[in-house]
């Protein structure tokens, strides 16, 4: 049997990246919160998946995270039922194109909720209970290296987390370690259907001429649990994009 190694939160983890990780931290043998927003049946599908499959414990806790006073009641859902939180992973996400101008003031307030403040509080809370070797990872974006972009409040949102990220890895040591990841061309945007000749052609323009997958995500984060001496550091898996600005 597996050893339980403590029990971790993973932000919008229903689907997507989010879902790879969940289901590789279970099979580690951590026990399992999946936040989630709409996706409640993929949730509810997910967590009964993991508990089977890795004999541990799951829930489900459904929050929309641009709404930070959803944020604080995740954060009290985890400090009141799971005394072995010791693994929060800043997850969730919303990718919405936006310019600085004409950008709407939801389009401003819900990335920087969802991306910067609820990250914050969630890290906040969890810092007052966590155990010793606790960890906290932001799930960034290789894009944080460039400044043009057209997701003006989502990269500024991003960038912003960033900054959070070393700041907290400062703040909460030696207790906790902080530590990011910036993915690159993983899945394609929710809200995009690229087509098999656009997707050639940003592979194309990647250093390494390759799309990455959900497992080297995973991969980047069992280095971040197991290498107990980084501290503050953001991981750039993206292929080598974020070099040339490539995707």
């Amino acid at each position: 049997m597996t050893k339980n190694l403590g029990t971790a939160l993973v932000t919008g983890s229903a689907k997507r990246i989010g879902r790879e990780l969940v289901n590789k931290l279970a099979s580690q043998g951590y026990d399992i919160v999946i936040s989630y927003n709409k996706s409640k049946t993929d949730a509810q599908k997910l967590a009964a998946e993991i508990a089977k499959k890795y004999k541990v414990k799951t829930a489900i806790f459904q929050s929309d995270l641009t709404d930070v006073k959803q944020a604080k009641k995740l954060a009290e859902f985890m400090k009141k039922n799971f005394l072995s939180w010791n693994l929060l992973i800043n997850n969730a996400s919303i990718f919405n194109k936006s310019e600085f101008v004409s950008g709407s003031e939801k389009d401003l307030y819900d990335n920087l909720n969802i991306h910067l403040i609820s990250p914050l509080i969630l890290a906040k809370e969890f810092a007052t209970v966590a155990p010793k070797n606790s960890q906290i990872i932001n799930v960034i974006d290789k894009n944080i290296a460039r400044f043009d972009t057209s997701y003006f409040y989502y990269l500024l949102s991003k960038k912003s987390l960033a900054e959070l990220t070393k700041m907290l890895a400062l703040e909460l040591a030696p207790q906790i370690r902080v530590n990011g990841i910036a993915p690159g061309f993983i899945l394609n945007p929710i809200d995009q259907e690229i087509s098999a000749k656009n997707t050639k052609n940003i592979i194309k323009k990647i250093p390494l001429k390759a799309k990455g997958e959900p497992e080297n995500i995973w991969q980047a984060v069992e280095f971040l649990l197991k290498n107990k001496f980084v501290n503050g550091q953001i991981i750039f898996v993206d292929g080598g994009a974020s070099l040339n600005h490539a995707g």
